[in-house]
């Protein structure tokens, strides 16, 4: 898998203008079917071409523009490591390809810029987040996003306990847990102590979880995504109580969190951020309904698309299958939208047009379905 983010965006938006070929496909993540996404790619191209010439450009400078992408069929190496969907860019000079957990419908469009809707869920909304995996024996912070999570370096972050307060092996404390009575699988914590080790008290956790404070402080500065607090029940409100960051999640992932690979906190912490967020989702659609009609709102594409271009829009729903062919003139603000569906030459998918600049102007969109969206194909939520 390959990630797509806002570098990504701002790369592929910076491209020269036109012409800009964008592929996109679904690709098989193994097996023999495997087979099939590289003729269906030699197949993409053919369109590609044919598009390429029916926007005026001579068929062997066509030809010579998609060249690059012709040998990616023969890279066994690249078609061994794909995900659900793939994604191809080219122009002059440049190309980038894509392999994404998206399953992305099939589709060739040839315009003065690229299309970048179709991976608008990768990067519409922010979905970075933290997790902070604690115990006595080891810590971790994580960082996730909605298809991966990874452990970060942090200078100073002890190792355990014992690294931290000093302890040598016979002063090491201990924390034992039991299973409370009609209560399977739920542990409460016990303190105890035994021969010469040290009993377990509050305030050496407390002094913990300071250092380990101390040293998420300069990595988490500037920060504002959610920390998702792992650990046994016990640990965590002691953790929260000398806790500096102002964004720790009210979520929590309870049990021991040591044998936990960064894929299995993953796949259980991702549920609780994805539910934040459309917790988030509906709360910007309540917000429009509220505010429509108040000269705070637009869902009318002549005046969305120089909103977006102008950076006046804060959140942006937006069809992430519909497309709305036309023109836009950015010195005058004038917008022609098309009635058919199909685009004549020179148009541009307004739609995408308008996400593209609402992100790049660091506004939030929405690619949803139609169903979801409160006045497809689009509707905005102004910043002023």
């Amino acid at each position: 898998m390959d990630t797509f983010s806002n570098s990504d965006l701002r790369r592929l938006t910076g491209a020269p203008q036109g012409p800009c070929v964008s592929i996109f496909m679904p690709t098989h993540t193994a097996g023999p079917d495997g087979q099939q996404d590289t003729l269906r790619l030699k197949n993409l191209l053919v369109q590609a071409e044919r598009g390429l010439i029916d926007r005026g450009v001579r068929a062997p400078e066509a030809k010579k523009l998609l060249d690059p992408v012709r040998d990616l069929p023969a890279e066994h190496e690249f078609w061994e490591k794909r995900s659900r969907g793939l994604a191809v860019f080219v122009t002059e000079g440049m190309w980038s390809r894509f392999r994404v957990p998206l399953l992305l419908l099939e589709s060739v469009v040839v315009n003065q810029r690229f299309q970048v809707k179709p991976l608008l869920p990768l990067i519409g909304v922010n979905d970075q987040y933290f997790v902070l995996a604690l115990s006595q024996n080891r810590v971790r912070l994580l960082e996730g996003r909605q298809f991966s999570m990874s452990e970060l370096r942090v200078d100073g972050l002890p190792r355990d306990m014992a690294q931290a307060l000093n302890y040598d092996a016979s002063q090491r404390p201990m924390l034992a847990h039991v299973t409370a009575r009609n209560q399977p699988g739920k542990g409460s914590a016990v303190v105890y102590g035994m021969g010469g080790e040290r009993e377990l008290a509050k305030e050496d956790l407390a002094q913990y979880f300071r250092v380990i404070d101390g040293a998420l402080r300069e990595p988490l500065r500037d920060q504002r995504a959610p920390l998702i607090l792992a650990g046994v029940q016990y640990l965590l409100p002691i953790y929260r109580e000398v806790s500096g960051y102002s964004h720790l999640a009210d979520e929590e992932l309870a049990g021991n969190p040591d044998h936990l690979s960064e894929h299995e906190l993953h796949a259980r912490t991702w549920p609780l951020i994805r539910a934040r967020q459309e917790q988030t989702r509906q709360e910007a659609v309540a917000k429009y309904r509220k505010l429509a009609g108040t000269g705070k709102t637009l869902d009318d594409l002549h005046r969305i698309v120089p909103a977006a271009q102008q950076g006046q829009i804060d959140s942006l729903f937006v069809d992430r299958t519909a497309h709305r062919w036309g023109l836009f003139d950015a010195a005058t603000g004038d917008v022609t939208v098309r009635s058919s569906a199909t685009p004549e030459r020179g148009d541009d998918d307004l739609l995408d047009y308008a996400a593209v600049e609402t992100l790049l102007h660091r506004g939030v969109v929405y690619a949803v379905a139609a169903d979801e969206n409160p006045a497809p194909p689009a509707a905005a939520l102004l910043r002023y």
